[in-house]
């Protein structure tokens, strides 16, 4: 007689949600020294600053993601939706960065100057954390369909 352990699974946005943050929270840690001047300008914890930006992606993935066990057979597919949370988390952050540090007055011009002053700093460590978040979160859906078809068959 076999014993098998049967673990929950995860959803597949709430997998995503989880490895987004992850990844968004290290690439968000490896530029902890540029972080940490800002947070100084701006009178808040420096963890505010790598906490905020992974915990945008995770919301962002939940919606993402969402249904996309039904909609996604290919790592492409899930890494097109990877680069959307990566995007809409810089967007986000860069928003979430005018509202606390510009003048109301400036906020057009302001958001304009911290998506380039971001994208430049903190772009490049971002995008490779969505696309690898977004690349696990893929292969997981592949393997989870292939398990289904064999289970059918």
């Amino acid at each position: 007689m076999k014993l098998q352990l049967s673990l929950p699974t995860l959803s597949i946005p709430t997998l995503a949600a989880l490895l987004f943050g992850a990844f968004t929270a290290l690439a968000a840690a490896s530029l902890h020294l540029v972080l940490s001047r800002f947070a100084l300008e701006a009178q808040i914890d420096e963890w505010i600053l790598i906490v905020s930006p992974a915990l945008l992606s995770m919301v962002i993935a939940l919606i993402v993601y969402r249904r996309a066990g039904d909609r996604i057979r290919k790592i492409g597919q899930s890494l097109s939706r990877g680069l959307v949370v990566g995007v809409l988390t810089w967007i986000g952050f860069a928003a979430l960065s005018t509202w606390m540090w510009c003048i109301p007055t400036l906020y057009a011009e302001c958001l304009r100057h911290t998506l380039m002053i971001s994208g430049a700093l903190g772009g490049g460590q971002l995008l490779v954390g969505a696309l690898c978040a977004a690349a696990i979160t893929g292969r997981v859906i592949g393997s989870r369909a292939a398990r289904i078809e064999a289970d059918k068959g």
